[in-house]
């Protein structure tokens, strides 16, 4: 069953919609952007542009089906870990906007809002999740991951913001 997305503004992102649903949902705005309506130019919904665009990637260069559902959380630990192990030639930190690095961080935090709750917010250290008044660094967390600073599964770190939740 596909959810609606024309909440009471139009603006309103239901994460938990399928991902053609997300996409339709992207492309309905980023026209109405393009025809002058810049106030819907969101941290939201750059956010959720870029977890398009790793979904897409995940799909093309790898074979992997991406949702938004929990069991989505192991199938992104396994392309973390390909990351890791240089299966996946990327330069994964590429310009800082269109980098394999902010596009899975932008997954992973819309697989939070989606299964978990919250909302982006704007911090001076970039995108961060707002989980039960509690900050979760999604960005940061990749970064150490991809860069082998931590040894916290994306599972592990899904739980931990999933416990501030309750």
């Amino acid at each position: 069953m596909m959810k609606r997305l024309d909440h009471q503004d139009g603006r309103t992102i239901s994460y938990s919609a399928d991902i053609p649903a997300l996409e339709r949902f992207y492309d309905r705005q980023f026209e109405l952007i393009k025809n002058g309506n810049t106030d819907l130019v969101t941290l939201e919904l750059m956010m959720l542009g870029k977890a398009l665009d790793f979904i897409q990637m995940a799909q093309k260069k790898l074979g992997v089906s991406l949702d938004t559902s929990e069991s989505s959380v192991s199938r992104l630990e396994e392309i973390l870990d390909a990351c890791c192990r240089g299966i996946v030639q990327d330069d994964l930190f590429a310009e800082e906007n269109g980098s394999i690095a902010k596009s899975m961080s932008a997954y992973l935090g819309i697989l939070i809002l989606a299964n978990i709750g919250g909302k982006w917010e704007d911090t001076e250290s970039g995108a961060a999740l707002s989980v039960n008044g509690r900050m979760a660094y999604v960005d940061e967390y990749i970064e150490k991951r991809l860069l082998g600073l931590s040894e916290l599964s994306v599972v592990d770190y899904y739980q931990s913001v999933r416990l501030v939740r309750e």
